[in-house]
This record gives structure tokens, sequence and C-alpha cells, in this order.
């Protein structure tokens, strides 16, 4: 009895494992597809109403509401799908409808605990343990800092006002005016567990400034920045000539 569970669990994770492998997203002038092994869903990009999304993931919607399209988020070239649509579609990614984008509070919360309980489990660890302790007792150390660290030092939010953006961190803020940033984009790192995607907001110095865990999709993000830094950019060198 005990067997059927993971049975039906070792199938279903089975399943997913091959429709993941086997997704594709096909992007034309004229349309988007995705294509699994459950079938084909395509939108025509005039069709496309809305976006939605959370995490990596980007979907677009019809005007209808009943047809929606969400390209794979591990699939190689995903940065490219999400370049496309930014392409074809850039009216759905208005600065005005998102002039603020904030963090998830409970991502700051889970992670401040996370490193609260670490560091609290070192000095527990410390006093109970005899013996060689240290490589245990860095373990600890370094992984509740950087929980600890991590809230401290990434942005919460992200606000536009007119050919600006302030960035709140948790104790300051941060302002920069489109002609300080040289680029923006969704770039990721690649782990055993896939790729872990990010928003790269990167300055004229050459610093770049990492936007995640926002609950905003990080695609959406990215698309509407783009949009902003590239009108912002365009209006000031227009001005500039006159």
């Amino acid at each position: 009895m005990v067997m059927i569970p993971f049975a039906l669990l070792f199938v279903f994770l089975f399943i997913f494992l091959v429709v993941r492998a086997t997704a594709q997203t096909i992007i034309s002038e004229d349309e988007i597809s995705t294509k699994t092994l459950l079938g084909t869903k395509s939108l025509r990009w005039s069709e496309v109403s809305r976006v939605s999304g959370r995490g990596y993931a980007i979907k677009l919607h019809n005007f209808d509401g009943d047809v929606t399209v969400a390209p794979a988020t591990q699939l190689p070239g995903y940065d490219e799908v999400v370049n496309w649509i930014g392409m074809k579609r850039p009216d759905l990614f208005s600065p005005l409808e998102y002039a603020e984008m904030k963090k998830s509070w409970a991502g700051t919360i889970i992670f401040s605990l996370v490193g609260l309980f670490l560091l609290a489990g070192l000095g527990f660890f410390a006093l109970t343990q005899a013996g060689d302790i240290l490589a245990p007792f860095l373990v600890f150390v370094v992984f509740g800092l950087i929980s600890v660290v991590s809230v401290f030092t990434t942005p919460q939010s992200v606000t536009i006002q007119g050919d600006t953006i302030v960035i709140d961190y948790l104790f300051n803020q941060k302002t920069f005016s489109a002609k300080e940033i040289s680029s923006i984009d969704l770039r990721y790192t690649q782990t055993r567990n896939g790729r872990n995607y990010f928003v790269a907001v990167t300055l004229l110095n050459r610093k770049a400034i990492h936007l995640s865990g926002f609950t905003l999709s990080l695609p959406v993000i990215c698309l509407v920045l783009r949009n902003w830094h590239k009108k912002s950019t365009s209006v000031s060198q227009a001005f500039q000539r006159n």
C-alpha cells in the first residue's frame, strides 16, 4: 500500500521531466507557439492582450482569455524569447502601468529567519559539542551571514519617476537617471538545479545591480525597465539635438 503513492509520484515526475525535455518555443514574425507532448499552443502577436507571470515565467494571454502561451523558462535561449516578446509587443510593458515594482516581503522575512536560525544554531552547536567544531562552525557562520547580509544588500523595490529610477534597499535608497545606465538585460547563473534568472541593470561604470525575488515576473520587469530606458534616453538625445 505504501509503495503505490511512491510509484505514482515517480510516474508523475517522469512525465513532468519528459514534457519539460521535449518543450519547444517557436517564434516567427506573425506568432509565437509553444509545443510539448501534450500539444501546441499558438498566438498571433496581434492577438496578445496582456501578460502575466511570477518568478522567471512570462505568460501571454489573448483577448478572450481562453488561450495562453507560456515559454518554458529552462529552455536554452529563453532570454532571447523574452527579448522577442518585448520587440514584437513593447506596448504591453508600459512604464506608466508598472511604475512601482516591489519585492515580496514574505521572501525577505524567510531569508532573515533562515539566517537567524543558522546563527542561533551555530551558537547552540558550539555550546553543546566537544572536540574539533571548526568546520561545522564555519558552515553555520557562512550560510547564516549570507542569508542575513543578502536581506540588507539586495534591492527591495524599484520605482520609475520620469527619467530616473529609485531603487530602495532595506535601509537606504539610490537614484539613477537613464543616462547613467548602459543596459538592462535578463541574465542567469547556471546551477545543478537549473538556471537562476535575474535582471541586470548595468551602469556606465560597468557596475551591475541585480534584481530578483520580486512579486512581478522578472521578464516583465526587464522589458518594462528596458522600455523606460529606451524612451528616456531617446527623449534626452532629441532634446540635446534641439
